[in-house]
């Protein structure tokens, strides 16, 4: 079993930097027009693209995770949000160009070879779109062993500083960009969300009670470098 997969198994909706409430926060600070037509690329179970559907926003979800679709899709018939869920890569999405008027992602563009999925980004969105990215970053460059490490067990492709990832974006065709102070990652406090479906029977399995003491020995290894940035970038 793989990172994602564990996460999909365990119904965690808000694995990201700061948890569901930095996405609240964040969603709060940029104030969607009712019916903006936003991609939510990595949805993961749902949480986010359901929220936003409350919100009034025409939401498309994506994910290429199977796993984490059909929580997703769970999640959003229960709610009864109208959210269009669709098994799908960031790095070849299946839309037409000039799609959407905002794409949303939360630590999802690390697990990707990043420059293709910036300019699939850019590519869907409409003129004067944006997108905004909630970024895993590092404090500084890691070492060749940490970076193995991360790798290894999560899946990462790339482990990118601050200017790395604005080098990326310029790089990706757009030209006016601006990233969030780095903020160290700290451990989200439980708000408990009321439609998470756990396996709970993962709990009864050695190997994947090692995963999940595995993912807290990284947290707390790499606490000091590890943390998150808000990239925004508009398309002209």
């Amino acid at each position: 079993m793989d990172y994602p997969t564990l996460l999909a198994r365990l119904g965690e909706g808000s694995a990201h930097p700061g948890g569901f409430q930095a996405t609240k926060e964040l969603i709060g600070q940029i104030g969607f027009a009712r019916g903006t037509k936003v991609l939510e690329a990595g949805c993961g179970t749902g949480r986010t693209a359901c929220y936003l559907a409350g919100l009034g926003c025409d939401v498309t979800a994506i994910d290429r995770n199977k796993d984490m679709l059909l929580k997703a899709i769970h999640r959003a018939k229960i709610s009864g949000f109208p959210v269009r869920i669709v098994h799908a890569d960031v790095s070849s999405l299946p839309f037409p160009d000039e799609t959407f008027d905002v794409v949303f992602t939360e630590s999802v563009t690390a697990f990707t070879q990043g420059s293709t999925a910036m300019r699939e980004y850019l590519r869907v969105l409409k003129p004067q779109g944006v997108l905004y990215d909630r970024e895993l970053a590092f404090a500084r460059k890691l070492t060749a062993v940490q970076k193995k490490k991360l790798q290894s067990f999560y899946g990462l492709h790339h482990m990118r500083t601050v200017p790395e990832w604005l080098n990326l974006i310029g790089k990706s065709g757009f030209h006016h960009y601006s990233a969030s102070h780095f903020v160290q990652i700290k451990q989200p406090t439980n708000d408990n969300d009321p439609l998470r479906v756990m396996d709970h029977e993962l709990f009864t399995k050695p190997d994947v009670v090692a995963m999940m003491k595995q993912n807290e020995r990284l947290m707390s290894t790499f606490s000091n470098v590890m943390g998150s940035i808000v990239i925004t970038a508009w398309k002209v």
